[in-house]
């Protein structure tokens, strides 16, 4: 019996369309929107004039624990963000996240955020498959 090998791309398993934030937005907010929405991250954004560039991503254990409510996300969001493209291939996409210990990438196609890549999704993608 021979088993086809099928490579499957992060387009194929990421979350899209992505909602973000900017530097600028309060934790109060952003916290909100996760827990309304189900979200474990978002981009971070810096918007100048017809420019978005990624500034850094937040999680939601990053705002869970913040009291003040008024702050904004650039006091505690991580700037170091792993960007990769849609057509990057699964298995490179989890050895980054591996390697670099980190749950989250940033789907980008021609400059514009197009997805969000967790270790949820991977965690979904072989929930699909029958291992045993």
């Amino acid at each position: 019996m021979q088993i086809q090998e099928k490579i499957m791309h992060v387009k194929d398993i990421m979350s899209a369309p992505v909602t973000s934030c900017t530097i600028d937005s309060n934790v109060g907010r952003v916290r909100d929107l996760m827990y309304l929405k189900g979200f474990s991250a978002l981009p971070v954004v810096e918007v100048h004039e017809d420019e978005i560039k990624i500034k850094g991503i937040v999680t939601y254990r990053d705002v869970a624990g913040v009291y003040d409510d008024n702050i904004s996300v650039r006091q505690v969001m991580t700037q170091r963000v792993w960007v990769i493209p849609p057509h990057t291939n699964v298995k490179t996409a989890a050895d980054l996240m591996r390697k670099k210990e980190i749950h989250h990438l940033v789907v980008v196609d021609q400059g514009r955020i197009v997805g969000l890549l967790s270790s949820a999704d991977f965690v979904e993608l072989v929930s699909k498959f029958q291992l045993c």
